[in-house]
């Protein structure tokens, strides 16, 4: 049995090492393609030379914020990119321990496709709080399952307090235990302090915007219906990549129909899972704006994928596809403009794939901030 669990241990080593390999030469391509970080980073930098807190944008992510600023002031875009490295490390530390605690199916292999999901991996090696924000919710859930609720409960409110949505994550997982263990004392200790964490969070933007709640305002676009519906449709696509979006769109009915019968021991999980992934994909419909806000769902959807389907050959399958994302991208409609388009040309264009894209457009913008 050791000898198992050293085993189990050396894996996970050799595959979070190997992920730390692959991301490293994306951290000295600047602090990122998104213009958000660049606003983060100049944020940080106000508030720490000019003691004066300018939110990025809203309605601000004041500890990332407060922490770019002084991860950038010692050591550049390089410190506050490996930080996120570093960061999305632990984010995929935290997963397979939460899918080995579940014995949720092929667990390694499941974190390698998080970790191989090109906007995943954009994202884990940008200045930009995405990571920040799903990595302190999962060290949360599984610090909560261990238990350490003091520890759970400051890494989910700092999930909320570094992104406002991360509520659609923590509010079900606290939801969830308080379900399971309704008279623990502690659970509901752990929910009202990360309650009062994240709230804290964003005093910072409240004062900023004159005490009121206008920091909460975000400025979408002039779109109709149609276009709102036409730009989820899109960049749902374009999360997983064509290939792989026709491969989940053709086994759905499949995986339905497996989830609906799958051992009882799953179903909390499965539950939690769904939940997640509606949640996020009713907030997207809101705001279809860009593809990394749907990052949440990411680790969701692959655990009802591996539930559903057990045989390792699925996965792999799925892996090339997704993998094949960051190198080729199938375009069946090119927008005018990038998360923004008015308009877009109908075709099928062969283009770089997202993470080829989105390093040379990382190394377009990185004159602009000095690493």
């Amino acid at each position: 049995m050791l000898a198992y669990f050293a085993q189990a241990d050396r894996a996970c080593i050799t595959l979070l090492a190997g992920v730390a390999i692959l991301y490293l030469p994306f951290i000295f391509m600047g602090p990122g393609s998104d213009t958000d970080s660049f606003r983060v980073l100049n944020s940080g930098a106000t508030l720490l030379w000019h003691h004066l807190y300018v939110p990025s944008r809203p309605p601000g992510c004041f500890p990332y914020e407060a922490l770019s600023g002084i991860l950038y002031a010692f050591g550049g875009t390089r410190a506050t990119n490996l930080a996120t490295v570093a960061m999305s490390i632990a984010l995929l530390a935290s997963f397979l321990r939460i899918c080995e605690h579940f014995e949720v199916p092929h667990p390694l292999l499941l974190t390698a496709m998080i970790a191989i999901h090109p906007i995943y991996c954009a994202s884990s090696t940008s200045t930009i709080d995405f990571i920040w924000a799903l990595g302190c919710f999962f060290l949360g859930f599984s610090l909560l399952l261990k238990p350490r609720y003091h520890a759970a409960a400051a890494m989910l409110g700092l999930a909320v307090g570094i992104r406002l949505s991360s509520v659609l994550l923590v509010a079900p997982l606290l939801i969830w235990e308080l379900g399971k263990k309704p008279r623990d004392f502690r659970i509901w200790l752990t929910a009202i302090s990360a309650t009062a964490i994240g709230t804290a969070c964003y005093i910072p933007a409240f004062l900023h915007a004159d005490n009121s709640m206008s920091f909460l305002t975000y400025y979408v676009g002039d779109w109709s219906s149609a276009e709102y519906v036409g730009r989820f449709i899109y960049k749902n696509i374009y999360f997983w990549g064509l290939p792989a979006a026709i491969l989940l769109l053709a086994i759905s009915p499949m995986l339905l129909r497996r989830l609906s019968r799958t051992d009882r021991k799953y179903s909390g999980l499965i539950i939690f899972s769904v939940t997640i992934t509606i949640a996020f994909e009713a907030l997207f419909l809101k705001l279809p704006i860009q593809r990394a806000y749907l990052l949440p769902i990411l680790p969701f959807a692959l655990i009802l994928f591996a539930i559903a389907f057990r045989d390792r050959r699925m996965l792999i399958g799925m892996a090339i596809l997704i993998f094949s994302f960051d190198f080729v991208n199938l375009n069946l409609a090119r927008p005018n403009l990038r998360d923004h388009a008015t308009h877009a040309t109908i075709g099928l264009f062969i283009e770089p794939g997202y993470l080829l894209d989105d390093a040379a457009r990382r190394l377009d913008l990185a004159h602009q901030f000095p690493n």
